[in-house]
């Protein structure tokens, strides 16, 4: 959620991405041709794909919107012949630098030219402050293309790049590019949202496994002040190398009306642990909330359509 480490994110029991029953492609699939479908891994609760660096061996690497670079293992970047393309800022870890990967094959799909973060992960791994993974895709990865996350038939599904927009469905909106934070990276910032029916600006980050994680500055306006004072924790060992955040019952968590999540939702709030945007959106939206759904990503048009197949 913040910062060059925002692949370190939270995560839910391992397998929950996979109980639902397989459905046919959701509505608005046709809008796309698709290049490539994927089977949607679990990779420790988080959502992840088979890829391929170059002509190298298949490595799995995790979808993240959250996040505008991709990160890579050192070991497979330099397996993969990578080299350091900018200079890494005063403070940056050892050992990592900026690189760009001439080609990832997702499936038939191929991406070219992705801006990534390379450093060694396997510390971190071992401590539990991140999931097994060989990388992660950024949302920069998927350039101009439609990326659609099918949680209800496990499918990952990416298209092309596009030179015209999907048209929208009913729950659709625009997302905007927005730092996170005065001096953070530029993240997936969407309107549209709501709680108990008020309307929610959220940053989408399918690296982040809660529902809507409300930040401090919006907790009084979105009438959820007393919410806010529960005692009650849930871990989340993937974000911010381990936070706890509070957690408490919602009435409703939407997207222009449609009803997400479970039938008892919940909202989270930070502890001080928890880095916070400055006020510039009001919350993160997570898996949580999109179990049972397919969210297509259009990135050459800028929006997000969610549906219940």
């Amino acid at each position: 959620m913040d910062g060059m480490l925002s692949c370190v994110r939270a995560t839910v029991t391992a397998g929950t991405l996979l109980v639902f029953a397989t459905f046919a492609p959701a509505q608005g699939a046709h809008a796309t041709k698709f290049v490539a479908e994927v089977p949607l891994l679990d990779c420790s609760g988080v959502p992840c794909v088979e890829a391929r660096i170059g002509e190298g061996k298949p490595l799995r690497l995790g979808l993240d919107t959250g996040d505008v670079d991709s990160v890579l293992d050192r070991e497979v970047a330099d397996a993969a012949g990578l080299k350091p393309t900018k200079p890494m800022p005063a403070g940056a870890p050892a050992g990592m630098f900026r690189t760009e990967i001439p080609l990832v094959h997702v499936g038939a799909a191929t991406l070219r030219n992705v801006p990534t973060l390379s450093m060694g992960l396997s510390e971190i791994i071992a401590q539990k402050q991140m999931p097994e993974l060989a990388g992660t895709l950024a949302y920069t990865a998927f350039k101009d293309r439609v990326v659609q996350i099918d949680f209800v038939a496990h499918q990952v599904r990416i298209s092309e790049s596009q030179t015209t927009s999907v048209p929208c469905g009913e729950a659709c909106d625009k997302f905007s590019l927005i730092t996170f934070g005065k001096k953070g990276p530029p993240i997936v910032v969407v309107q549209g949202f709501e709680i108990n029916g008020k309307s929610v600006s959220a940053q989408i980050d399918t690296m982040y496994t809660g529902t809507l994680l409300v930040y401090t500055a919006s907790i009084d306006k979105l009438g959820l002040s007393d919410s806010a004072k529960t005692e009650r924790l849930e871990n989340f060992p993937f974000t911010d190398g381990g936070v706890q955040m509070k957690v408490a019952p919602v009435e409703k968590e939407s997207f222009h009306g449609l009803s997400l999540g479970v039938s008892a939702p919940l909202v989270y709030f930070p502890t001080p642990d928890v880095h916070e945007p400055d006020g510039l959106f009001d919350a993160t939206v997570g898996l949580g909330l999109f179990y049972g759904t397919v969210v297509t990503f259009d990135f050459r048009g800028m929006t997000i359509t969610i549906a219940k197949p």
